[in-house]
């Protein structure tokens, strides 16, 4: 593969890469269902590439390399009810591995599809070896911001190892600066204790940088426990951290969402088909609807202008 810049998004993907090493199958693909399509690799792949085909999800297999490990179950059943109603509008990347199909990109929509029970997904088909299949995975989830701070640490950390290349290669490869790259990396000499913080996105890579500046563990648990506890702004922590703050907890913890507020999102959200938000109260605030693509957000438009809303 060439010196391309891969940041520039997912389709400039489809047209760029050659095949120069040969893919290894995954070894622990997720349980498929018992039943399969009578479709074969062979048949399928006579298409042209860059062709959208409906595939069977029974033939395709998760990456089990891919950076994203946790998926928000209450996010994959809003798309699988949004996926029932409309079907999948954009089609995910796939490539064959022996006689089945594994995913480059798009495991969200493919997990959601299964959830709302489809036999088939809209793919395209591509050959890619180890090295591009693992650069865009990282370079996905990194342009829909899926990724956890660790979990892009980690898969970094993995491209660094697996293909080695340098920081500035990564940093080149993804069109981020060197010192992102460089600060991503850190992330993984925190305590055990405060990455879990950080992967539950209780704190946030601000938060993690400060605590980098603490050289001794304990206390870098000590202050993420406390910055977790207390709802502690990057800058709360950082005058905990300098001494500069009182022994009492400065920052208000974040009144919970009132049980009537969430029942109307669900409802919202049912009825139009994706993920809705309202901030505020049952007497005054403002409602925020999710979308995924251009094409469901034209879809919404025209909902929203059909419905008189």
């Amino acid at each position: 593969m060439g010196e391309n810049k891969l940041g520039r998004g997912l389709g400039a993907l489809f047209g760029d890469f050659t095949l120069d090493d040969e893919l290894t199958p995954i070894d622990e693909p997720i349980k498929r269902p018992a039943k399969t399509n009578q479709q074969t690799t062979e048949t399928v792949t006579n298409t042209a590439e860059n062709e959208v085909q409906q595939i069977a999800v029974a033939m395709i297999d998760n990456n089990i390399n891919q950076p994203r490990k946790v998926f928000d179950q209450d996010d994959l059943h809003e798309l699988a009810e949004s996926i029932r109603t409309y079907g999948v509008i954009q089609p995910i990347l796939i490539t064959p591995v022996g006689n089945r199909f594994m995913i480059v990109a798009g495991e969200r929509r493919w997990r959601a599809a299964r959830m709302a029970g489809l036999v088939e997904i809209p793919a395209i088909i591509k050959k890619f070896n180890q090295k591009q299949i693992a650069e865009i995975a990282i370079i996905e989830n990194l342009q829909r911001a899926d990724l956890n701070d660790m979990e892009l640490a980690q898969g970094i950390k993995k491209l660094m190892d697996d293909h080695k290349l340098t920081q500035e290669k990564v940093a080149e490869r993804l069109s981020k600066p060197r010192s992102t790259i460089a600060n991503m990396l850190r992330l993984l000499n925190l305590p055990a204790e405060v990455q879990q913080f950080i992967t539950r996105k209780q704190l946030t890579l601000g938060h993690a940088i400060r605590l980098l500046g603490v050289a001794d563990d304990k206390k870098q648990i000590e202050y993420a426990r406390r910055a977790v506890d207390e709802n502690l702004s990057v800058r709360a922590l950082g005058e905990l951290i300098d001494g500069k703050m009182p022994s009492f907890a400065s920052n208000k913890t974040k009144p919970m969402k009132a049980p009537e507020i969430r029942e109307q999102e669900k409802i919202l959200s049912r009825a139009i088909g994706t993920k809705v938000k309202i901030d505020g109260s049952l007497d005054r605030g403002k409602v925020v609807i999710g979308y995924y693509s251009a094409e469901e957000l034209e879809r919404l438009v025209n909902y929203l202008k059909n419905h008189n809303i």
